[in-house]
């Protein structure tokens, strides 16, 4: 639905996946005009700037075709997504799990995939991340 959507276009999911659309066409190069690299975070900063400016001014952009057809069909299924949401609508169940559930394992481990400032805070999200797994398959 138009929520989801809503949702979904503020999501780092489709900042990220903008990002290599960007990189792919061109416009956002990762090296620079002396032959050094970017670093993450400057081609981060560069393409979540570009993503909110086309996003605001031409919606119907391209690049932002390209992303909304790339995440939906590749990284999520979002037509499937949307129609599940209508046929269990007001029929959601909510239970509060001991541990984490292995459903939500890939969800998670996708927000680790953000950038972080520093190896310290890295390392953190590797050693949650490890006990996430470990917690998510132990068997009972």
């Amino acid at each position: 639905g138009d929520d989801l959507d809503a949702w979904l276009s503020d999501s780092s999911l489709y900042k990220r996946t903008f990002r290599n659309c960007a990189i792919i066409s061109g416009l956002i190069e990762r090296r620079l005009p002396r032959g050094g690299e970017k670093t993450g975070r400057q081609v981060t900063f560069s393409s979540d700037l570009i993503y909110d400016v086309l996003r605001e001014h031409e919606p119907d952009h391209i690049l932002l075709q390209a992303t909304y057809e790339d995440a939906g069909t590749g990284l999520l299924d979002i037509a499937r997504l949307a129609d599940m949401l209508k046929r269990i609508r007001n029929r959601i169940v909510t239970r509060r799990l001991d541990r984490v559930s292995p459903l939500a394992v890939p969800a998670l481990l996708e927000i680790s995939k953000e950038m972080v400032a520093g190896e310290a805070h890295e390392d953190i999200l590797h050693q949650a991340e490890a006990a996430l797994i470990e917690e998510a398959m132990r068997v009972d």
